[in-house]
């Protein structure tokens, strides 16, 4: 039993609990529904807290496949996430580079 607990990986940010192995977000106890992709993306976020990720890095760590030119997917699934976790002061864009989390205060 304590091998499978040390192998639990939550991830605490302000009020939100990520648990990277069970694929949940939960804020104050309730579970929030994310969808894969929408998980996979505050995953990379999550574990990469302040440093600002390129478009292109966020599609290689969070669908797998690294993709060439410009793609909106990202923009709307940080929007969503923004949306949905209330972290539209938190999930900042960084001109001309990408995304990135800013630390818990």
């Amino acid at each position: 039993m304590d091998s499978i607990m040390n192998r639990k990986q939550d991830i605490l940010y302000k009020d939100l609990a990520v648990d990277l192995t069970a694929h949940r977000v939960s804020r104050a106890g309730h579970e929030l529904l994310l969808t894969p992709r929408e998980f996979a993306l505050l995953a990379v976020l999550v574990t990469h807290c302040d440093t600002a990720l390129s478009r292109s890095q966020l599609l290689e760590a969070a669908w797998g496949y690294a993709f060439i030119g410009e793609s909106r997917t990202v923009d709307v699934h940080i929007n969503r996430l923004r949306r949905k976790l209330g972290l539209q002061n938190d999930i900042q864009t960084v001109y001309k580079v990408g995304y990135r989390l800013n630390s818990a205060i």
